[in-house]
């Protein structure tokens, strides 16, 4: 089955997300998660949508990334490293497909 959702994002929010996954900033913290918020599917899991910095955000943009958790919290899945914070992260567990898209709309972020 396909479980799909939306995660809106304020405006403001979404373009600092966007800007420091494309350049690299000296004022983001190191090895840090610029980003997390969880989006639950009507099953109980969860994906957390991040954006995490590297050890030297000076010289290295951020990445993106979604983790899958079941209802539990176990980790059960991760999408590959990203490079833009706005669009689909996809990840399959089991016979299942999750996909979250992060869009710019009214959101808690």
């Amino acid at each position: 089955m396909k479980y799909k959702g939306v995660m809106p994002v304020n405006q403001t929010m979404a373009s600092e997300m966007e800007r420091i996954c494309r350049e690299p900033d000296a004022a983001v913290r190191k090895d840090s998660v610029e980003f997390d918020q969880e989006y639950r599917f009507a099953n109980g899991i969860r994906m957390a949508v991040q954006v995490c910095s590297s050890n030297t955000p000076a010289e290295e943009s951020c990445w993106t990334q979604g983790v899958l958790f079941t209802p539990e919290g176990s980790e059960v899945g991760c999408t590959d490293v990203g490079e833009s914070f706005l669009g689909e992260y996809n990840i399959t567990y089991g016979d299942d497909e999750y996909e979250v898209d992060v869009v710019v709309g009214t959101g808690v972020a």
